[in-house]
This record gives C-alpha cells, sequence and structure tokens, in this order.
C-alpha cells in the first residue's frame, strides 16, 4: 500500500503546486489589471474570464486531494465525539468507503462534462478575444479521481488494519507548517 501512497502523494504535489501558481498568477494578473486600468486606462485583456474561467477552478479542485491527505477537511463531529474510540475508528473507515463513492460520481459527472466541453471546443467571449474554456474543465475530474483513490486506499487501510496512514510525520516536508503551535 505504501508505494501506491507515494504516486498518490506524488501526483498531489504537482497538482498543489499548480493550484498554487494559478493563486499566484491569479494576483499578479489582477493586481497588473487593476494598475494598468487606473493608471493608463488599458486594463488586461480577459482577466474576468481568466479568474473566473481558469484559476479558480484550478484553485478549488487541484488541492482536494491535499487537504485530505493532511485530514484537514472540515469535521462535524458533534455526535461522534461521544462514541467510544473504537466506534469512531469504526464510523471513520465506513465514511472513507461512502465519500468514495460520492467522489468516484463526480469523476464521472465531471469527466463526461469535461470530454463534451472538449468535443465542442468551449469558448468565452470577452472584448472581442475567444478565449477557449475547455481545458480547466479537466481539473475537476483530476481532483476528484485523485481524492477517490486516496478514500479508497483509506478504507483498504481501515479495512485491513494496515499502519500506512499512521505515520504522524507530514506526508509533505517541505510544506509541513514549523511556526507556532496552538495553545
Amino acid at each position: 500500500m505504501k508505494p501506491v501512497l507515494k504516486v498518490v502523494d506524488a501526483i498531489t504535489m504537482v497538482l498543489s503546486v499548480l493550484a498554487a501558481c494559478a493563486v499566484v498568477i491569479m494576483m499578479v494578473q489582477v493586481t497588473l489589471d487593476v494598475v494598468m486600468g487606473l493608471l493608463f486606462n488599458k486594463p488586461l485583456p480577459a482577466t474576468l474570464t481568466l479568474v473566473a474561467k481558469y484559476y479558480m477552478p484550478m484553485v478549488t479542485f487541484l488541492p482536494l486531494v491535499y487537504v485530505e491527505r493532511l485530514n484537514q477537511h472540515v469535521a462535524a463531529d458533534v455526535v461522534t465525539q461521544f462514541l467510544p474510540l473504537g466506534g469512531q475508528r469504526h464510523m471513520a473507515g465506513w465514511i472513507f468507503l461512502f465519500s468514495a463513492a460520492v467522489c468516484a460520481m463526480l469523476t464521472y459527472a465531471t469527466w463526461f462534462e469535461a470530454v463534451d466541453k472538449f468535443q465542442t471546443g468551449s469558448f468565452a467571449m470577452e472584448r472581442n478575444m475567444k478565449i477557449p474554456i475547455w481545458p480547466v474543465r479537466f481539473a475537476a475530474p483530476a481532483g476528484y479521481a485523485l481524492i477517490t483513490m486516496l478514500l479508497v486506499l483509506k478504507f483498504v487501510a481501515y479495512i485491513t488494519r494496515s499502519t500506512a496512514f499512521d505515520d504522524k510525520r507530514h506526508p509533505f516536508p517541505g510544506f509541513a507548517d514549523t511556526g507556532s503551535k496552538d495553545t
């Protein structure tokens, strides 16, 4: 299981770096758009379309698996906190399977949507510019497919009682928060 987890972690890092680059490029483009518009009355073309149709989907979908890998997704444990630890573990294990099924359905749906947009050559118009928007449609199925794989691995680890996810070290050491600890 650990070799498969290493592959998932490597792909996770690539997708997360792509999402981080999208954030930086988006900030630079929006800043330049505002500055160019105010100083020279010539805003950058296609900023609105690129932010809404390229950067935001990348920032939303690509790092989904990164957050799950760090076990940092939002958790509402109002009821489960009162279960014994064994009950909490079993509940979490079966939730991995349920979540994997939901993410697999989302992968399926977004994949066919992305392929449809690719085949039709989907584009947006802004200031008489034709901007192809189909490529970024593949961000959602990529993010959902990878989180599905991770959730299936977590479920298999639960069923087989594997210790693959028990390592307390940060899975991405270069990105570990070494700052102050919560008190």
